[in-house]
């Protein structure tokens, strides 16, 4: 099979704190061989699985063109792996099995990478048809992935990216440039007290459950759909917490938990029926006698309104009060508009109450 490998000339990357773009200057090819150059919007702390500039190899492409005179559009790429290679300090996107551009021609492309490799048929099915109910509609002949999962058992970043409706000339065809996007969204909880100072409050076993473990996504629209939350044991994750950890009623004292992936969803919150649930156990101890005063597991339930490419921080205190412990509180001030990277800046604050008498 042949390899194309494809020179990216003059590569200028820029990660700041206030950028949002990986800003990539790729000269054009002078062939009419199809070629790739992509982008992975920034992220932030890296967790297992999430994909970023440094860590990003590999993605699957599909795609097809169409003619005027053509009734039925021409898939040319199924499920292709399109992986970089660094040779002599030059970077280049290479297939197998080269395909060329035909003048004339509208090309579509759809591609996926999930912590950078194709997805396996347990954790979803990428699907891609090119016939619809009116053999017209791009969106119903763009990439589908079928039931994807997300929970404890398939902890990973999902990016994705379209190029549509390219039209082919004689030649000068530049690579087909790819902005991937994050299709899922993460969460993560920090602890903080306002227990009385002589107290440590340890935090254990945080977890959420409850929520929609699988869903169909629409690499064209960008869109989730087809919810299902499958009550067959996975259907929680873990949000795990230091050994041994502890908060203190000082400042800067709290437990953060590492970040988790989930699938986004604007749940419902009439009614209380879609509701998600988290769970962790505490246990107060006296600094001056080492005694535990209370040890509970607590459950909480809210509506969550999760949106692709966000990172949710959810600040739990823990307060001492006479009437026990309280509901959950949520609350926040969110501005989610802008680019499509990783924006940590959502914090959504929780209160428990917890009686301190003996």
């Amino acid at each position: 099979m042949n390899k194309s490998l494809l020179p990216l000339a003059m590569a200028v990357m820029t990660f700041t704190a206030c950028t949002s773009e990986y800003v990539v200057d790729v000269s054009q090819t002078q062939s009419n061989i199809i070629g790739f150059d992509n982008v992975v919007n920034k992220s932030s702390r890296a967790v297992d699985g999430d994909l970023n500039n440094t860590s990003f190899d590999h993605f699957m492409v599909y795609g097809y063109y169409t003619k005027p005179n053509l009734t039925t559009p021409v898939q040319i790429f199924n499920g292709v792996d399109v992986n970089r290679k660094v040779v002599n300090g030059i970077t280049s996107w290479g297939y197998d099995g080269v395909r060329y551009w035909v003048p004339g021609c509208s090309y579509f492309f759809y591609a996926y990478s999930c912590a950078d490799i194709a997805i396996s048929s347990v954790y979803g099915s990428p699907t891609f048809s090119l016939f619809d109910a009116n053999n017209t509609s791009i969106d119903s002949r763009a990439l589908l992935i079928q039931r994807y999962a997300c929970d404890q058992t398939h902890q990973h970043d999902l990016v994705y990216a379209e190029n549509e409706n390219i039209l082919a000339t004689e030649k000068g065809n530049p690579d087909v440039s790819l902005s991937f996007s994050h299709a899922l969204c993460k969460i993560k909880a920090v602890f903080t007290t306002d227990f009385p100072d002589g107290y440590k409050v340890y935090v254990s076993n945080v977890y959420v459950s409850d929520f929609y473990n699988r869903a169909d996504f629409n690499v064209g629209t960008g869109v989730w759909s087809n919810y299902t939350g499958e009550d067959n044991g996975n259907q929680q994750i873990t949000l795990t917490v230091p050994t041994n950890s502890f908060v203190e009623n000082k400042a800067g004292s709290k437990v953060a938990t590492t970040e988790a992936f989930v699938i986004p969803k604007l749940y419902d919150s009439q009614g209380n029926t879609d509701n998600v649930r988290l769970h962790f156990s505490i246990k107060v101890e006296s600094t001056k006698s080492g005694e535990t005063i209370l040890e509970r597991d607590i459950v909480g339930t809210w509506s969550p309104q999760w949106e692709k490419s966000r990172i949710y921080t959810y600040n739990i205190n823990i307060t001492g009060s006479s009437t026990g412990i309280q509901p959950i509180v949520f609350s926040a001030v969110q501005d989610l508009s802008g680019s499509s990277s990783w924006d940590d800046s959502t914090s959504l604050n929780m209160v428990f109450g917890v009686d301190t008498k003996h």
